[in-house]
């Protein structure tokens, strides 16, 4: 018995050795890919944030055409007209422009 005992020695931690560098091989890829995705995602929001203050901005300015009495005046008088607006943060500034039609 002694002599099988002594043969199969070291055998588990050889085996325990290898399933941890397997592993430490597949957290760290695991790792670099929440990494660059979470960079990925932080980029398309900043991207989507910019489209809405600028969205915003467009749609401030029709209602500001639209019901306020006396903008369509200066317009009209001094065009074109730049104003800014801030919209969830961001500086959005919009230029207003008369245009004719013959």
């Amino acid at each position: 018995m002694k002599g099988r005992w002594g043969e199969e020695s070291g055998q588990a931690l050889v085996i325990a050795l290898i399933a941890l560098a397997v592993g430490v091989l597949l957290v760290t890829a695991f790792l670099y890919y929440v990494s660059a995705s979470q960079r990925a995602s932080r980029g398309a929001q900043e991207a989507m944030v910019d489209h809405y203050a600028a969205d915003a901005g467009v749609e401030h300015a029709i209602w500001r055409l639209t019901y306020e009495p006396g903008f369509t005046q200066t317009v009209s008088a001094s065009s074109p007209v730049v104003y800014s607006i801030t919209v969830n943060g961001r500086t959005v500034v919009i230029t207003v422009t008369q245009v004719t039609t013959p």
